[in-house]
């Protein structure tokens, strides 16, 4: 329970001082979705509300599938490391993502925001600390909605990609038989 909590508390000083540096320098900013100011604004400020929400819901099923995990008396120490290993690397991959914005990289961007969907065919991408990592990482950004989003929609299609690969790995595997 005290990691969770630290946890929300930490995203809700992250993205405290990520609203504190716009207010400071300009002001908060306000996305449009899809990039058109004809579309619906959300502002940067929901992030506080949001992104310590998801961290919270977040560590909750990391928490909840870590205990079916000493359940079943897997080995801890590992699953821990793949989460932190599975977050780093979404926030990674998230920050990438910013800076191909930033950079008005857009032409590559629209095929680097596809790649967890390509290793999806391999690994599954569509865990939790994955999400958390691609908010976080695209935080500085877009603030604490679109990414969530975004996000979200990359790990659908992921998890769907993945599943579908595994059930004809499993069909095949066992027509083989």
């Amino acid at each position: 329970m005290n990691n969770r909590i630290l946890m929300t508390i930490g995203a809700f000083i992250l993205t405290s001082v990520f609203i504190l540096w716009e207010y400071l320098n300009g002001g908060v900013v306000t996305h449009h979705l899809l990039a058109r100011e004809d579309l619906t604004g959300i502002s940067n400020w929901w992030g506080l509300l949001t992104i310590p929400l998801l961290s919270w819901l977040i560590t909750s099923l990391i928490y909840r599938r870590r205990d079916k995990k000493i359940k079943s008396k897997s080995n801890i120490e590992d699953s821990e490391i793949k989460i932190l290993k599975g977050f780093l690397s979404a926030l990674v991959f998230g920050i990438i993502a910013s800076l191909l914005w930033e950079f008005n990289l857009e032409n590559i961007l629209q095929y680097f925001i596809l790649l967890p969907i390509i290793i999806s065919f391999f690994k599954p991408v569509h865990l939790p600390e994955y999400l958390l990592g691609f908010v976080i990482g695209m935080l500085f950004t877009f603030g604490g909605i679109l990414p969530i989003i975004i996000g979200t929609v990359l790990l659908v299609l992921s998890f769907l990609v993945n599943k579908l690969i595994r059930t004809l790995k499993n069909l095949f595997i066992s027509k083989a038989d």
